[in-house]
């Protein structure tokens, strides 16, 4: 390297009449220590693009140190120096490339792990996910492999001995040969088997000592392995009880239909042929779905390879997970509940390909399937397939670009698609819809009634929660032996807490939403920041004082309804409130089953995943809430609502009958529709609507969320955002591009920050890609003074 003298002689100079360094940029050359005058000895060998797990998109190359060059494989973990200062950073080996190199590329300083844990199929979906949602790479792939995988839990490292090449002539040569290293010889000269240290020790009736001596002296030569400890992975939700015994009995007692078997063929026929395509499963409830993915996945297995079945949360689809580890083998359930050691043991057996299916939420679509065959997303609308953290990825979107690359089909099914799938499967060659138009033994579906609770209340000449017709079904249900499902998407006892006098609201200090009444522990809770204070009585207005008035419907204060109504009923609620552990929820599902439950009342969580033949009555307590959230998709999600949790009731030979309670009957179409569980003209209809405004799925967007203690600041940094993005458009000449905002977002502050909302839309992906990335470059999206969280296709606009 040259002397600090000719390097300070080359800052005033310059290089070959370039303009002088000047003693900023000699400083920099100094601190990075990468400047040779002379030209850097060329040298061919192994290049290492890496993605450091720092917020910057760009990858770098490194050089492989020779001791390290026949151990560096992509998916590494290694320890590289990053910047000017040569900061040290983990971060994942993306690329290897043999190729010339000279030496001012930096080394890789360490390899942190002793194996890889990502493939580079992986690995090449990370890339397409870093680019589509535009999160840096190294994050992606840190959010790809479980931090329990990383840290080893759940395996121990086991040392197996053998006989050394050498060990006749070292018998030969002894003087002496003890009894112990006789006994050693003898055993582990019967096999060509490696014996675990422990085991030796044991077998032989020798000491650790003499095997330690009999190493250090090449006796015996010694190999590590990694196994699992005790029994980690092995018990718990991990592994369904397997029942390969029992799945004859598990069969169900009826034969598939028509629209079942060709839907199933439809399947097998696409994994046969070895090409990507999005099926879209659409079934009316109790339909039949089940049976499908039940088929399709050993079609897949028959032929050697691994399927995947994402589901929304695990422990609203008890029944499902069940149901099909009863029925396949080698089943692995993944999910961010598991333990520690169970999931990175899981994470391994699924790699070796010891676990042929996988069943889990948002993590389980990376499990590493080296034979991966087929992938099923279940209930593909549902917004919890939305991950709420960078990478902010929909698993439903993450398993067909996972499906392109390996060129597989993927399974979306559901009974009240989302509307950019449904659209797809109309307009895109790559989407295929297959239809179960009946319920299973051509069940009818249920009756529903709608009751306008402000005409309701006018006839009673009084303010009532349950209506006439409500009361007298659940009375009637009661009565036959059946049991009832009754739905309020509120959690607590009171929505919020209002003085008649001044009307002065009881609001969160640090979130612009109500305080809920909660009675059990008697305290209002923020949703949003969970603080919570005891129950006011009075007015807090100094010049008030009057006494406060709670409003609004929650589960606890249905609840507590029936419990006056129908005292002698069995009455159990389901909420997060009461649902602190998934096996909470199993214990209600489990006394569901054996009808220890006459009636359930419950927050969407009871919406989906329940299949009970003695369900015949199910009731919805202010249907009409969902349709005013401010949000694009509110109508959607309001019928998808609807009809799925109506789809719980009549499933067996119980004729089934739902109840909807609503204040604006006449003002919502998709209430219409859902009465007559009629999703195509719903669909066509909202469409329409979409289409004219400039909604998905005609236009892709993204949102931006900026926020800050100080409220000024926070529309000040929205408004600088706003002026860069919009510069951005008409540099890059974008065709149906635009931008909404900045507006206060619906919740204007939390947890004491304020939020301000920009919606960038576009008219492709590939636009909205194009436009963010050139955002990144000018780092537009890294505002000086507020945070900034970026969501592409959102599925909240709160």
């Amino acid at each position: 390297m040259a002397s600090k003298e000719s390097i300070q002689a080359l800052g005033k100079a310059g290089l070959e009449g370039a303009a002088p360094l000047g003693e900023a940029g000699l400083k920099g050359v100094m601190a990075s220590g990468l400047l040779w005058v002379e030209e850097g000895e060329q040298r061919l060998g192994i290049v290492a693009e890496v993605a450091p797990i720092i917020p910057v998109t760009k990858t770098y190359a490194y050089a492989i140190p020779d001791e390290l060059a026949e151990k560096v494989a992509i998916g590494h973990r290694v320890q590289v120096s990053v910047g000017r200062r040569g900061r040290l950073t983990p971060g994942f080996v993306v690329a290897l490339d043999r190729r010339i190199w000279d030496s001012t590329l930096r080394p890789i300083d360490l390899l942190i792990d002793d194996r890889s844990y990502l493939s580079p199929e992986l690995v090449a979906l990370a890339r397409t996910i870093s680019r589509h949602y535009c999160c840096p790479l190294g994050r992606t792939l840190k959010a790809i492999t479980p931090a329990p995988v990383r840290q080893g839990r759940g395996l121990k490292k086991v040392r197996y001995l053998r006989l050394s090449d050498s060990i006749d002539a070292l018998v030969a040569g002894s003087k002496r040969l003890t009894a112990g290293r006789k006994a050693v010889v003898n055993r582990l000269s019967g096999s060509r088997e490696a014996v675990a240290f422990d085991d030796l020790s044991i077998q032989a009736e020798v000491s650790a000592a003499v095997l330690r001596k009999m190493i250090a002296e090449g006796w015996l030569t010694a190999e590590v392995r990694e196994e699992i400890a005790g029994k980690a992975g092995l018990k718990g939700a991990a592994t369904p009880a397997p029942a390969e015994k029992n799945a004859a009995a598990a069969e169900p007692d009826f034969l598939l239909n028509t629209p079942q078997q060709e839907a199933i063929d439809a399947i097998r026929a696409t994994v046969a042929e070895n090409v990507f395509r999005v099926l879209l499963l659409y079934g009316v409830s109790g339909s039949g779905k089940t049976e499908v993915y039940i088929h399709a996945m050993r079609n897949v297995l028959a032929s050697g390879r691994q399927a995947v079945l994402m589901v929304p949360e695990i422990v609203l689809t008890t029944q499902l997970v069940n149901r099909i580890a009863a029925r396949l083998p080698n089943v692995a359930v993944m999910h961010s509940g598991l333990p520690d050691a169970q999931r990175s043991v899981m994470w391994r057996q699924i790699a070796s390909g010891q676990r042929t299916v996988v069943i889990g939420t948002r993590s389980a679509i990376f499990a590493p399937c080296p034979k991966l065959g087929l992938i099923i997303v279940d209930e593909e609308q549902e917004p919890s397939f939305k991950n709420l953290q960078a990478p902010r990825f929909n698993v439903r979107d993450v398993a067909i670009m996972r499906a392109q690359e390996l060129c597989i089909p993927v399974v979306l099914g559901s009974a009240t698609p989302s509307l950019e799938t449904w659209y797809r499967s109309d307009h895109r060659s790559d989407y295929r819809r297959l239809v179960l138009p009946g319920r299973v033994r051509d069940l009818p579906m249920p009756t529903v009634h709608v009751v306008d609770m402000d005409v309701e209340q006018a006839e009673v000449k009084r303010t009532v929660l349950l209506s006439r017709i409500m009361e007298t079904g659940l009375r009637d249900t009661l009565d036959r032996g059946e049991q009832a499902l009754l739905l309020i998407n509120r959690r607590g006892f009171a929505t919020r807490l209002v003085c008649p006098d001044c009307r002065a609201r009881i609001t969160c200090p640090n979130c612009n939403v109500n305080l809920v009444v909660h009675t059990a522990g008697a305290f209002t809770i923020c949703h949003y920041c969970r603080m919570r204070v005891p129950i006011p009585e009075r007015c807090p207005v100094v010049t008030c004082g009057a006494k406060l008035v709670q409003y609004g419907l929650g589960t606890q204060r249905i609840e507590s309804v029936l419990s006056e109504l129908f005292n002698s009923a069995s009455i159990r609620r389901v909420d997060s409130d009461t649902m602190r552990k998934r096996s909470d929820y199993e214990q209600v599902v489990a006394d569901l089953e054996a009808r220890k439950i006459d009636i359930l009342v419950g927050t969407q969580m009871i919406a989906k995943g329940l299949d009970f033949p003695f369900v015949s009555f199910v009731g919805v307590f202010e249907a009409d809430a969902a349709a005013f959230a401010g949000d694009f998709r509110a109508h959607e999600r309001l019928f998808q609502l609807i009809t799925q949790v109506a789809g719980r009731a009549g499933r067996s030979d119980a004729p089934g009958k739902v109840v909807v309670q609503t204040g604006n009957p006449h003002e919502l179409p998709a209430l219409r529709h859902a009465l007559t569980h009629d999703y195509e003209t719903f669909a066509a209809e909202e469409l329409r609507v979409r289409e004219r405004i400039g909604w998905p799925p005609f236009r892709r967007i993204a949102r931006l969320v900026l926020s800050h203690p100080r409220e000024q600041t926070a529309r000040e940094s929205s408004e600088e955002t706003y002026a860069a993005i919009s510069e951005t458009m008409k540099a890059l000449a974008l065709e149906q591009a635009d931008i909404l905002g900045p507006a206060s977002c619906t919740v204007s502050r939390i947890r004491g920050r304020y939020r301000y909302e920009l919606i960038v839309r576009t008219r492709s992906a590939n636009d909205l890609t194009r436009l963010l990335e050139r955002l990144d470059q000018l780092r537009a999206l890294r505002p000086k003074s507020a945070s900034l969280i970026l969501d592409v296709d959102p599925v909240s606009m709160s």
